[in-house]
């Protein structure tokens, strides 16, 4: 969790910089996707792990400094073409190893999976760009948090999801009283979505077994960072 924090911390921080026009967000979200991208294929145990790393590093961050670069208003609309292209040259990297590879189609699917979780995190840069948006990103680190300190105390999972999600629901909720022009409700929804993405990627792990070494670590706590980015960007959107 500690790691996750002060990742979750520099995103939201680099926000907050005055005149930056988003580039320390766009910074410090690169450094976490080449974080993301070197333990993703570790922490899934993929053979030839670097090729793999290398597809999802280069797409993800094609979509980061495309979604900073998009005009007239920053987005996500080059995320589903980076995709295909990456889901290519993912399959390239696996007939490269030649015939007698093993796992190959196991690899494409670690891969492929990891570029989405990856390049969703375009929508912390595309929510820096603007200063009228790093309320959401306050609101929803702080549901992010509540999500994740049930983790902690070493609680069974089934307990473990329905207590962070409810706190993130309610965190969410109480945080909206940080700026007058966001409502409870859509905060409490916001604050929703970011606690189920958590306990979700938690639950998921817990079943894989769990980070080992400090590269597996960061690819788990980066995970449901980089997607809540995009859940952030849509959920202002709706509450435009």
């Amino acid at each position: 969790m500690a790691t996750g924090t002060i990742v979750l911390a520099l995103v939201i921080g680099a926000s907050y910089l005055p005149g930056a026009a988003g580039w320390p967000v766009l910074a410090v979200v690169l450094l976490l996707l080449g974080a993301f991208a070197f333990g993703w294929p570790r922490l899934l145990k993929v053979p030839a792990p670097n090729p793999v790393g290398l597809v999802i590093f280069l797409v993800s961050v094609a979509a980061a400094l495309l979604a900073f670069a998009g005009k007239p208003v920053p987005g996500l609309m080059w995320v589903a073409p980076c995709l295909g292209v990456g889901t290519i040259l993912m399959f390239l990297t696996q007939l490269f190893r030649g015939t007698d590879a093993k796992q190959r189609l196991e690899s494409v699917a670690v891969g492929t999976a990891g570029m989405v979780v990856a390049s969703l995190g375009a929508g912390w840069v595309a929510l820096g760009t603007d200063p009228e948006w790093r309320v959401l990103m306050l609101i929803s680190g702080m549901s992010i948090l509540g999500a994740a300190i049930p983790g902690v105390l070493r609680l069974p999972d089934r307990i473990v999801f329905p207590l962070g999600f409810v706190l993130a629901v309610l965190i969410g909720g109480a945080a909206s009283m940080l700026d007058i022009g966001v409502n409870v409700l859509p905060a409490m929804a916001l604050g929703a979505a970011c606690g189920l993405v958590v306990v979700g990627c938690r639950a998921m792990l817990v079943t894989a077994g769990g980070p080992r070494t400090n590269a597996q670590v960061l690819a788990a706590a980066g995970a449901p960072l980089l997607v809540c980015g995009s859940v952030v960007w849509y959920a202002q959107l709706l509450m435009a």
